[in-house]
């Protein structure tokens, strides 16, 4: 395991190490980025290998999960030629549905083995007081039962529960593992670890890590990954794709915004701000998502596909009370094999504590 990476290591050839995730992974609630794991890993692997050449990308969303991942990991990982990537999407999809997330996963590892079958993948696992009291009841978690499975499929994909660790460290100095003040001695907020948790899940990264880097020996060649048949068959996600909204032809109201990322996650956007504002558009595929902004003004659609049933879908929730960011929302599923065509609209209605009715789209996501 990881034998390709630590040839490379060992050889002090450079080494791109790509994290890909939610917020934990991200670094929310540490005070500043070299304190989060994803930081602390990176440094640690270069103090651990000096000759080497080490960049770390840093391809996590908060408050996203492994759906929106599967359609952006062509842009955001493998356009970055990773040697090895960290998959958490542990958290944010703990409760969703086994199948999706299974299959999300294998599509995923799919696209980074179909670029470099050369690739090294590790399953990270995190921790929250909610995710914690499921376990204690004994209940599966969807996410690390549907990543687990996945690693299985595949073999010699390692796997690291470092929120098992902090929910030991919990117990093991006296706390309640059901008591919010003591998960508040290693969180912000019972999710998002301080300075202090990152400390203790990055202790259990590097950890596990040296074993496996210590069992692996000194290995004499990389070797390619044989891709065995999809595990989802013709039900794979691995075509999941981001078409750039800029190719849609816009219509009434929507303007190319150029100069102004989609919350510094994609590189530009369209907008409207104007009720009854229009968009046309089409897509190949059974599965059609946007990938745009949820924000403080966001504003309401009212979509159909094909000439079907008007639907609406909002650009807002209560997070956007705090602050806006990138996310996707889903449009249409289950669709026949084609090419389909959406019709959409900025509608009168809103959130009422929404500032106003703006829609803002950086891709159309499609498979």
């Amino acid at each position: 395991m990881l034998e390709n990476t630590l040839y490379k290591l060992q050889h002090g050839e450079p080494v791109t190490i790509a994290y890909f995730g939610g917020s934990i992974t991200e670094g929310a609630g540490s005070t500043s980025y070299d304190k989060c794991w994803a930081g602390l890993t990176t440094a640690w692997l270069r103090e651990k290998f000096p000759a080497c050449k080490i960049t770390g990308i840093q391809a996590a969303i908060g408050g996203t999960g492994s759906t929106l991942g599967v359609y952006r990991c062509d842009e955001n990982v493998v356009a970055y030629h990773p040697d090895i990537v960290l998959y958490e999407y542990d958290c944010n999809n703990s409760y969703d549905e086994f199948m999706p997330l299974a299959n999300n996963c294998d599509a995923i590892l799919r696209k980074l083995w179909r670029a470099d079958p050369y690739t090294d993948v590790v399953m990270i696992y995190t921790s929250t007081k909610a995710m914690s009291a499921t376990i204690k009841s004994g209940s599966p978690l969807a996410s690390r039962t549907a990543h687990s499975a996945v690693a299985y499929y595949y073999g010699g994909i390692p796997q690291i529960d470092i929120g098992e660790v902090l929910r030991y460290r919990v117990i093991s100095e006296g706390g309640n593992i059901d008591d919010e003040a003591d998960w508040k001695r290693y969180t912000r907020d019972t999710v998002h670890p301080t300075d202090d948790g990152y400390a203790i899940y990055e202790e259990a990264i590097q950890k596990h890590l040296t074993e496996v880097f210590e069992k692996a020996g000194t290995p004499d060649k990389r070797v390619p990954r044989v891709i065995d048949k999809p595990l989802f068959g013709e039900d794979s996600r691995v075509d999941a794709r981001m078409t750039d909204a800029f190719t849609a032809e816009l219509g009434k109201g929507f303007s190319r915004v150029e100069d102004k990322t989609l919350c510094n996650r994609y590189k530009h956007y369209i907008e409207a701000t104007e009720v009854g504002s229009e968009l046309t558009f089409t897509f190949e595929g059974t599965r059609c998502e946007l990938y745009w902004m949820l924000a403080g003004d966001g504003g309401d659609i009212v979509y159909s596909v094909d000439g079907g049933e008007e639907m609406t879908r909002r650009a807002w929730d209560s997070y956007c009370l705090s602050f806006d960011r990138a996310g996707n929302c889903c449009l249409a599923s289950g669709l026949a094999k084609g090419v389909h065509t959406v019709k959409l609209r900025v509608a009168e209605t809103k959130e009422e504590q929404s500032k106003g009715h703006a829609i803002r789209i950086g891709a159309i996501l499609s498979l």
